[in-house]
């Protein structure tokens, strides 16, 4: 049987919480406990990732009334019931799954969270008097909990619904019961429709979401290229400018990662969706987007550097793995000047003279073009940009189908690494125009062709980074040495991590070969043609 669950009911502003408890004490032998003062905070990811896994996540800080700040508690709670799920004692709030201590805390959160960090998205005051239900043998068979909360770090102070939390004892289920029904048929107070944290954020004006758009990839079958093009634009702005702050304060890895992945699809759309900007313009802005992968990637280089270190460390011999740590020590210290240099840029006037740029071409409307079946645009340059999105990705989308068929059978045990390369990024170019433009095809269509891509890019994906980790850890070792910040052991262990690199590198150019006959084979070059063909597509789709 399931044992109860916590049950909330919420005190009015004109409930005295004295006069409630005595009334209890008047049907139940109880035990008042003293109050108790705390500051709490809401934990949680920049995406929500807790909230939107029903899971509530803070850290409790004792004090008050002049009492001694003693260890804190870090907890997690279900957000509907207010049930413990688990906590334990935390001296400071911790930043990552890796930092907690509590294995099934760190187990739930790894699943969760990944590798984002936990921010603090609200504090408040909690104050609280608990009641202990007794039986005869003076034993606890029920617990009461009066809380009261003020969100504080404002000018004036907002005080919010106060709460009755009522919690069951194992083993005393009845009793639970009898006093649950006790407080709502004779006391009459209501129970919490919404969780404390629900009427957290609404009290702060505050929506769980990282405040970028869900992009829907749903447009209207007659809209123009053009303006179709600049909805995608404005989209990814709007995600590189709401990552911005959290790279610059180097909160988590994800920042940059998804700044980076903005900017790249951002140039993946300019290049393959041709002639709907003038030449000059667009000139100017693919190369100041190239500027800026180029200046982020040596920070997001070492980032990824970091995050595979313990993968690393593990795959050395048990002897040698110490004698990689000073690798460790000059990634951390390379990463903080790489930071320094990006923040460096975004605060140059070559910056924001790019996006102040860029807002002036995705805001201005007079560059729409009119909607499909009106006059063409007069000059070359511009040429597809009063066309129908629907028939200009189509038929990108389709071009490159075939592209990559062409690139991957040309490839040969013989072909040069570059050569897969340029696979993986035709693949990559491929995709992110599905992604874009995946409205105009069937869902489940699009939805399992894209599983069969992912898989020979995941593939592909795995051999660059091969390629370029042996090669850059070459390069690392011989800077620690210049350097003066690694000896002989540390070179030494280098060295035999580049070997098992390389032997990983040649298992997974062999496996290639297989994966990409199986995107390839019959049925499904039949299946991407079918789907990805312009008679095939829906006549209307909505723009949202």
């Amino acid at each position: 049987m399931k044992s109860p669950q916590n049950t909330i009911f919420t005190l009015g502003q004109e409930t005295d919480v004295a006069s409630l408890f005595e009334l209890l004490r008047r049907t139940y032998p109880a035990h008042d406990a003293s109050e108790t003062q705390l500051e709490r905070h809401y934990l949680d990811s920049f995406d929500w990732r807790l909230y939107r896994n029903n899971r509530v996540c803070g850290w409790d800080m004792p004090g008050g009334n002049g009492r001694k700040k003693g260890a804190g508690v870090f907890f997690i709670r279900d957000r509907s019931t207010h049930d413990s799920i688990c906590e334990y004692p935390a001296s400071r709030i911790p930043r990552f799954s890796k930092d907690i201590t509590h294995r099934a805390c760190r187990r739930l959160l790894d699943e969760i969270l990944g590798i984002r960090a936990l921010m603090t998205v609200a504090t408040i005051a909690v104050k609280s008097r608990h009641f202990n239900i007794l039986n005869r043998e003076k034993k606890t068979v029920a617990v009461l909990r009066a809380e009261n909360h003020t969100l504080t770090g404002r000018v004036d102070p907002i005080f919010l619904t106060g709460r009755l939390i009522v919690s069951p004892i194992r083993g005393y289920r009845k009793i639970f019961t009898q006093v649950r029904q006790y407080i709502a048929e004779q006391l009459q107070l209501p129970v919490a429709q919404v969780s404390l944290l629900d009427e957290l954020l609404t009290a702060m004006g505050r929506v769980p979401d990282p405040g970028i758009p869900v992009y829907a990839g749903k447009f209207d079958s007659s809209l123009n290229t053009r303006e179709a093009v600049r909805i995608l634009l404005r989209h990814l702005f709007q995600v590189m400018q709401a990552n911005e702050p959290g790279l610059r304060d180097a909160i988590d890895t994800e920042f940059l990662h998804d700044y980076r992945v903005a900017v790249r699809r951002t140039r993946s759309l300019l290049s393959q969706i041709r002639d709907i900007f003038p030449a000059q313009q667009l000139e100017y802005f693919k190369h100041e987007l190239f500027w800026l992968g180029q200046v982020s990637g040596p920070m997001r280089d070492l980032d990824v550097y970091l995050l595979k270190f313990d993968a690393y460390r593990q795959a050395l011999p048990e002897a040698m793995q110490k004698h990689i740590v000073p690798f460790h020590a000059f990634l951390e210290r390379h990463w903080k000047i790489e930071h320094a240099r990006l923040c460096r840029a975004f605060d140059s006037k070559r910056y924001q003279k790019l996006i102040k740029e860029w807002r002036v071409l995705l805001d201005n409307d007079n560059a729409s073009a009119q909607r499909a079946g009106s006059q063409p645009a007069v000059s070359p340059e511009t040429a597809n940009a009063g066309k129908p999105v629907r028939q200009i990705a189509g038929s990108r989308i389709l071009k490159l189908y075939r592209r990559i068929l062409r690139e991957g059978e040309a490839i040969t045990p013989e072909s040069h690494d570059g050569d897969l390369h340029e696979l993986r990024k035709t693949c990559k170019k491929f995709r992110y125009l599905i992604e874009f433009f995946h409205g105009f095809y069937p869902e489940n269509n699009v939805r399992n062709l894209l599983k069969i891509l992912k898989q020979l890019q995941d593939m592909l994906g795995d051999f660059q980074d091969l390629c370029v980790q042996t090669a850059q850890l070459c390069g690392f070792a011989e800077q620690m040495q210049q350097e003066g910040s690694a000896d002989a052991k540390t070179i030494m262990a280098m060295g035999v991590l580049v070997e098992k690199l390389n032997a990983r590198k040649a298992v997974v150019r062999t496996e290639l070969e297989h994966r990409f006959q199986t995107f390839a084979q019959p049925d499904n070059k039949a299946a991407f043609m079918n789907t990805f063909s312009l008679h095939n597509q829906p006549e209307s789709r909505t723009v949202r």
